[in-house]
């Protein structure tokens, strides 16, 4: 395969004559606004598109959490001159059994919990997928042991592709579940809760309505986005994610505030943020922000006031959008995005979301494919085994008898390893 500079030094170019396709390999942040009309293009021909496979993510995502924008690569995928697919890939090191390993990697971050490449048409028989992953594997200008497709969601462009044919080296792995909720009539959907949650939703809507002046907002557009979002990061960071607790709100830290803030500005260009806050008392209980693509609105965080846990505020907004969704009929689907526990309340239906891993064909790559093989099994087979000699070690240590179990009133604090 052969790779020359184009146009700038941001851009190489592979071509595969055979079948007329031709790759486009673009860098840093300068590559992404390169491909911006190709990228928007190819999302509108997009069967099903989600808000992580938006131009704007991986704006939002290289300008505010990208821990080196440079090392990010955009392959755009042109098909008898028509472009068909873009994947992001970025540069990073993968430890593998604790040695360091060279990976090409989706974007990953605590607050991109889902990724995934965008193809203008399915790849149903992964033929786009094998043939970058072969010609990557042909070229030496970026060097590479592994590629990992972290958080893939089940039925999205990558993971389907990889799904329809064998691809060499390759380790697929669960991870976890991605919860969603059907936006049909509540009192339909109410009747696949538990008698106890529908009862306590019954108590929270009376201790609601006892409050002062309550009102249910939802903003979409500048300026009111902009204020509501202001609202919503107070109240995200006013209970156990504040600075007097686990210090994890979006406010306390500048590169997340200002991601959300690029996300607000972004995706409200497009008519696709929105912020729904519930209030009473004078004051904000509860927020969410949303994301709003296609048919489907995704909660990407949330945040309530916990000096009125009481009202269950949460429970009451995701409610009042549910029933305002159906309403209106144009979102179909309210995404959850992660599987929380407290999502088994609503009963949602889910995807499966899962990591793979694909090796290059180079002694490093082999090696790193052998160490995650016995990695996987091991963690498999022996992680429950371990669990239990680690709970004997600490008795131990603790000046008990390994056969001991917890002393007195206090049980013994245990870590999965």
């Amino acid at each position: 395969m052969n790779i020359s500079p184009t146009v700038t030094s941001e851009l190489t170019t592979v071509c595969d004559w055979s079948v007329d396709r031709h790759f486009e390999i673009f860098r840093g942040r300068a590559g992404l606004t390169a491909i911006r009309d190709d990228w928007n293009r190819i999302a509108r021909a997009s069967d099903g598109l989600r808000f992580f496979q938006c131009y704007e993510w991986y704006e939002s995502y290289l300008d505010n959490l990208a821990e080196a924008p440079s090392q990010a690569y955009f392959v755009l995928i042109r098909q008898q001159g028509t472009p068909v697919g873009v994947i992001p890939l970025i540069q990073a090191t993968r430890k593998v059994a604790g040695l360091r390993f060279r990976s090409l990697e989706l974007a990953r971050h605590s607050h991109a919990p889902l990724s995934d490449g965008v193809f203008g048409r399915s790849d149903s028989d992964g033929t786009i997928l094998r043939g970058l992953i072969g010609r990557l594997r042909g070229q030496s200008e970026i060097e590479w042991d592994l590629m990992c497709f972290n958080n893939l969601i089940e039925g999205g462009c990558i993971r389907q592709a990889l799904d329809a044919a064998p691809i060499p080296l390759l380790i697929s792995e669960s991870r976890t579940r991605c919860n969603y909720i059907s936006c049909i009539p509540f009192d339909d959907l109410s009747k696949r809760f538990s008698k106890n949650f529908r009862a306590n939703l019954r108590k929270a809507r009376n201790k609601l309505g006892n409050l002062s002046n309550v009102e249910y907002t939802s903003a979409r557009r500048q300026p009111q986005l902009g204020q509501a979002l202001n609202e919503f990061l107070d109240v995200e960071a006013s209970g156990w994610k504040g600075a007097s607790g686990a210090q994890t709100a979006i406010k306390l830290d500048g590169r997340l505030t200002n991601f959300y803030r690029s996300l607000c500005e972004t995706f409200s260009a497009i008519d696709a943020c929105e912020i729904n806050l519930l209030k009473a008392d004078g004051r904000c209980l509860a927020g969410q922000f949303c994301l709003v693509v296609g048919d489907t609105s995704y909660i990407l965080k949330i945040g309530y006031d916990e000096s009125y846990v009481h009202i269950a505020p949460g429970n009451m907004l995701l409610e009042y959008s549910l029933r305002r969704y159906s309403s209106e009929g144009v979102v179909k689907f309210l995404n959850l995005v992660t599987d929380t526990p407290w999502h088994a309340n609503w009963s949602p239906l889910s995807y499966a979301v899962s990591n793979a891993y694909v090796f290059n064909s180079t002694p490093a790559g082999m090696a790193a494919l052998a160490l995650l093989r016995c990695e996987i099994y091991l963690r498999g087979k022996y992680k429950a085994r371990l669990k239990s000699l680690v709970d004997r070690w600490r008795n131990v240590g603790a000046g008990h008898s390994p056969n001991d179990g917890p002393v007195g009133n206090k049980a013994v604090i245990t870590e999965d390893i």
